[in-house]
């Protein structure tokens, strides 16, 4: 039976081996080439992003993100909820005013539907609680949406729950693998 296994184990290897390419003797196998991607996946950076108020960010070349150029327009602390439907249970809410452009015509607008965070001064994470607080506090269509415009536009507000010391806000893609993290720089106190 060992022979039997041997026989079988050398067979496979030779079969294996026979499907490896190798270049031919004497010839240049040349520089190896960095995967670009595919229409559909044209990402080439794994790297965080963080994003400042008032500046424009192409997020379209980072995987996980959507393929868009978003700008934050401003970020609000201490803002209110305009329904008044709820008050902020970790110590305030904070307003982020977002304009995405998108880059091609890859769908929709993912950043709607991410996990938003905060860290606090003690780098803990506080869950912003986005879908709940924007979904009962801001009026229909003043939130981000999942949709663009015709023009390829989306323009809305994220209201999130946050603690009064925090130090950063992140939204985090779930669904890729690793997550992906946008972070926003809080404006000068």
């Amino acid at each position: 039976m060992r022979a039997f296994l041997v026989s079988v184990a050398a067979a496979l290897a030779l079969a294996l081996a026979g499907c490896a390419q190798v270049a031919p003797p004497g010839s240049d196998p040349g520089p190896s080439e960095t995967p670009v991607g595919s229409p559909s996946s044209t990402w080439l950076s794994e790297e965080p992003v963080t994003l400042v108020v008032g500046q424009a960010t192409d997020l379209s070349r980072t995987r996980g993100l959507p393929k868009a150029i978003l700008s934050v327009n401003s970020v609000t602390e201490q803002a209110t909820c305009p329904s008044g439907a709820v008050g902020p249970t970790q110590g305030q809410f904070i307003a982020i005013d977002l304009t995405a452009h998108r880059v091609s015509d890859s769908g929709q607008f993912e950043l709607a539907v991410y996990d938003w965070l905060t860290l606090d001064v003690a780098g803990q994470e506080h869950d912003g609680q986005m879908a709940v607080v924007s979904g009962l506090c801001l009026a229909p269509g003043s939130g981000i949406s999942l949709d663009y415009d015709a023009g390829g536009r989306m323009t809305g507000l994220v209201l999130i729950d946050a603690p009064t010391d925090v130090t950063l806000i992140q939204a985090r893609n779930p669904l890729a693998q690793p997550p992906v993290t946008i972070s926003i720089e809080l404006p000068p106190r």
